[in-house]
Formats: structure tokens, C-alpha cells, sequence
């Protein structure tokens, strides 16, 4: 076998960048993400704006085409809490260098209604090393857990929570519900689902909050403790850290 030489491997480096320059809008490598299903991508610079996105991202936020997304900030788009919540995130991973793979997070679509997502980002970094922003994917959870290997090793322990999350559950219960030590369940649910069981269930309970809250139908001091928080308190805390407004913000939304 022979080696490739040092003079072919620029000539290579060359003609590489000479087809990445030349390239027209419509031939931008982030379109294949279009193809892909349940799957986002951005790219933002140092100040948030965004500077890229696939067509699933601009329908996502009620946009037309491309042109009409690049410009606005995740502050232009996002309630502020979230936006705020997303650019310390921006700003920590422009910081470290470090990718931030796989994240369980809510996001909202245009209409302001919640769904889980996985999102990773990475930095953009230039030829000259310098961080000049961050780019990633936000894909559909549920797609995600669609590719997921079966988990019928804990599929016990997920019809219960399914049928009970509402409930206090143990997770001790559950583990020994799939005939498996603590530290197993939760080594594998964290494998399956990329959290742990309780942010599963309190994940769970926030987006049937989400539902019930749209509804407007019941006083939030009610839907909290039906959904098995300890008080309002708590659940307007966690409500916060997952939608980025207090439930009472959210409902109004929809008045």
C-alpha cells in the first residue's frame, strides 16, 4: 500500500478549500439536515444572532425561508428567560471549547406549545483557533427514542411511571420492579432516555402541566398539586427551569 505523499495531501487541502469557497446557497452542507427526520440545525456567532438554519428550524419558528430567521437572536424568538438560559449556555460552551451532546431540554414552537428536544452544540472555531460562535442540532426526542435499542430490561419500571407518574413513586420501587439493583436501573434508564428517572417523571409531569395550563381550566395551586408536586412553590420552580417562565407567564399566553 502506498502512502499518500505530503504534496498530494495539500493539493488535496487545496482543492478542498477551493470547492468550500465556491459553493453556492443552495449547496450548503447543513441542507442534508432537511432529510433527516426530526432533526434542527443552527449557527449562531458570538452575539447569538444566528447566522444558519435548515428549513425544519425556520418552519419550527413560523419563518418562510432562511433569509427571514438569520438576523434574529434566541431573544427575538424565545421567551427571556429561556433565551437568557440558552445564551449562558452559549457563552459557557465559547468559553471551555467543550460540546454540550445530547441535553434533554424543552423547546417551543412558534405557537408556544412545549416538546422535548436533544440538542448538542459545539464551538466555530477559525483558522486562526479564535472561538467565532456556536452551531448544533435540536433533534425530536421522540425520534430519538424511536433508534433507541429496546428497553424491555426496564419496560416494567416504564409502565409504571406512565400509569403513575402523578404519584410519588420510589425509585428503589422501580428498580426492583425489573429485578435490578439501584444502580443498575439507573445507570441503564440513564442509557435509554439520557436522564435520570426522576427528571424523567418530572419532565413528564411539566408537559401534562403544559397541556393543563393551556386549558386554563383549573387554578395553577390545583394543577400543581394534582400532578404531584409538594406545593405550588416547587412546582412553579421547576416549571421555570424547564419552559423558562413561571406557569402563571405561560398561561397567559394563551388567554
Amino acid at each position: 500500500m502506498t502512502l499518500p505523499t505530503q504534496k498530494a495531501s495539500e493539493g488535496t487541502l487545496k482543492k478542498r478549500l477551493t470547492i468550500l469557497e465556491s459553493l453556492s446557497s443552495e449547496s450548503r452542507f447543513y441542507h442534508l439536515f432537511n432529510y433527516v427526520e426530526g432533526l434542527c440545525f443552527f449557527a449562531k456567532d458570538k452575539d447569538g444572532i444566528l447566522l444558519a438554519a435548515n428549513q425544519r428550524l425556520v418552519k419550527l419558528y413560523g419563518f418562510q425561508c432562511e433569509q427571514d430567521l438569520i438576523g434574529h437572536s434566541d431573544f427575538d424568538l424565545l421567551p427571556m428567560q429561556m433565551a437568557e438560559k440558552y445564551r449562558r449556555d452559549d457563552l459557557m460552551i465559547m468559553k471551555t471549547r467543550n460540546p454540550t451532546v445530547n441535553l434533554v431540554e424543552l423547546f417551543l414552537n412558534s405557537q408556544g406549545i412545549p416538546s422535548w428536544f436533544l440538542t448538542t452544540k459545539l464551538p466555530m472555531l477559525g483558522k486562526d483557533g479564535q472561538v467565532l460562535g456556536i452551531m448544533g442540532v435540536i433533534q425530536s426526542y421522540e425520534q430519538y427514542k424511536k433508534k433507541l435499542p429496546s428497553h424491555a430490561d426496564i419496560q416494567p419500571a416504564m409502565d409504571l411511571i406512565a400509569q403513575n407518574y402523578c404519584e410519588k413513586l420510589s425509585i428503589q420501587k422501580l428498580a426492583r420492579l425489573c429485578d435490578l439493583s439501584l444502580r443498575q436501573f439507573e445507570r441503564k434508564f440513564r442509557t435509554y432516555f439520557n436522564l435520570s428517572p426522576r427528571e424523567y417523571i418530572i419532565k413528564m409531569r411539566i408537559l401534562d402541566a403544559c397541556a393543563l395550563l393551556r386549558k386554563n381550566s383549573q387554578p395553577i395551586g390545583d394543577i400543581a398539586l394534582d400532578l404531584g408536586f409538594y406545593d405550588q412553590s416547587s412546582f412553579t420552580r421547576q416549571f421555570k427551569k424547564a419552559i423558562g417562565l413561571t406557569p402563571l407567564q405561560y398561561q397567559k399566553q394563551f388567554l
